[in-house]
């Protein structure tokens, strides 16, 4: 009689160690988030409609370049992408707001813009699918193009930050990137309490951020 052994699955691995494969760090990560959002706080009250969104934006950027840099990163300014690269592997990472589904692996995520001719380029070497493998970085000898994808909230008054990276499949120009080929997941962070916040928060984040 011939016995069968049954072996059990091996677990897939968690954020942090998906992180790894990328050399990325939750708290660098954060540390760019939390930039971006004190940024908001220079927006002038009549400024532009999304001039607190693009402060975030540019300060997201400059945070995140400047800390991997310090790691061997370098910035990566093709097309004014305001990006950054890995030092040995063709990775290179920028930063995107998503929506609500941010950071649920359940829910489907969308950028927030459409993308141009400089995304849609840069997208073009990306994977196709989410069964490509993490370790098969070198099959297509172009760069891949990860972003870290994120989405202010407010829950109860409180100031919550979606959160994921991920790498977007090849995208047209003019559509909102809404196929992934790999997702990294991350839990809210919640940054506290926002002062003057309806219990259902805003459609627009607008919030005072109390440095640290």
């Amino acid at each position: 009689m011939t016995e069968i052994l049954f072996h059990p699955a091996t677990p897939m691995p968690g954020p942090d160690a998906r992180l790894a494969e990328l050399d990325l760090k939750v708290e660098h990560l954060d540390e760019a988030i939390w930039a971006g959002l004190n940024a908001r706080t220079s927006a002038p009250p009549l400024g532009p409609t999304n001039g607190a969104g693009l402060l975030d934006w540019i300060h997201r950027v400059g945070r995140l370049r400047e800390l991997l840099v310090g790691l061997g990163w370098s910035r990566y300014d093709k097309w004014n992408a305001g990006l950054v690269r890995h030092p040995s592997k063709p990775i290179v990472l920028g930063a995107l707001q998503g929506n609500r589904h941010t950071g649920d692996p359940d829910a489907k995520l969308r950028s927030d813009y459409t993308k141009g001719p400089a995304i849609t380029a840069m997208t073009r070497d990306n994977d196709h699918d989410q069964f490509s493998l993490f370790s098969d970085f070198e099959r297509s000898g172009g760069l891949k193009l990860w972003f870290l994808v994120t989405f202010p909230i407010v829950r109860d008054g409180r100031l919550v930050v979606l959160r994921e990276v991920s790498q977007p499949e090849p995208t047209p120009q003019g559509q909102v990137i809404d196929h992934w080929s790999h997702r990294i997941t991350l839990p809210p962070y919640d940054f506290g309490p926002v002062p003057g916040i309806t219990p259902d928060g805003p459609d627009e984040i607008d919030f005072t951020v109390s440095l640290r």
